[in-house]
């Protein structure tokens, strides 16, 4: 197995976001950082890009959201974008729009947390605000922080909800893991606290469908 296709011209592990790759070559270079014992280091920032990553994105993955995101549209008939919240980079939303035929708005509060460089096109306001400015027809939460409620409080909203993240350090407070949802099962499922090599994956994706 080659790595070299894993470190930038100045030796650095590359921005495994700064393009979309398929699960098995995404899944290769976890498990080889995970051999030099670097997951958290690069998980925080230490990589090409600077970048900070909490859910890992494959070709795959995105796909499976996007299905998900279609289906939901479909069988709504409201009108409104599909809503990021919490969207930290905008990564997830800028890999989404190829693929929903819908207009994707990524937003963040822009709290300064995790020291995570915002581009300018995610715009800066909270969850709850622009959940009432956009009025979505679907909302997309990823790595909720520890402490927030703010995703019990959108999904009595009745709007559809997926939510992603590890149920250990998101929304940990908020009674979320107890609120009936759809459990969306898929091995393209990973995140910043696997075991890559043993293939335990600890995030979760749960889709909560208009629980007035």
């Amino acid at each position: 197995m080659t790595t070299e296709w894993m470190y930038s011209s100045n030796g650095e592990f590359i921005d495994i976001h700064k393009e979309l790759l398929p699960f098995d070559k995404v899944l290769e270079f976890f498990k080889h950082i995970e051999s030099e014992g670097e997951v958290k280091e690069y998980c925080n920032g230490a990589n090409a890009g600077g970048r900070w990553i909490f859910q890992i994105y494959s070709r795959e993955f995105i796909e499976l959201i996007a299905t998900l995101v279609g289906k939901i549209l479909i069988g709504s008939k409201h009108p409104g974008p599909v809503l990021e919240i919490m969207s930290g980079d905008g990564k997830l939303g800028e890999f989404l729009k190829p693929l929903v035929d819908r207009t994707i708005i990524a937003t963040d509060a822009k709290t300064g947390r995790d020291n995570i460089e915002h581009p300018k096109w995610v715009e800066e306001i909270d969850a709850i605000e622009a959940h009432s400015k956009y009025d979505p027809s679907v909302v997309i939460m990823v790595w909720e922080p520890f402490y927030s409620t703010t995703s019990v409080e959108l999904i009595h909203s009745g709007t559809p909800i997926l939510w992603i993240g590890n149920p250990a350090s998101c929304g940990v407070s908020s009674g979320i893991a107890e609120l009936p949802s759809v459990q969306i099962d898929s091995e393209y499922l990973l995140c910043r606290h696997d075991n890559f090599t043993d293939r335990k994956h600890l995030s979760r994706f749960w889709g909560f469908m208009n629980l007035e």
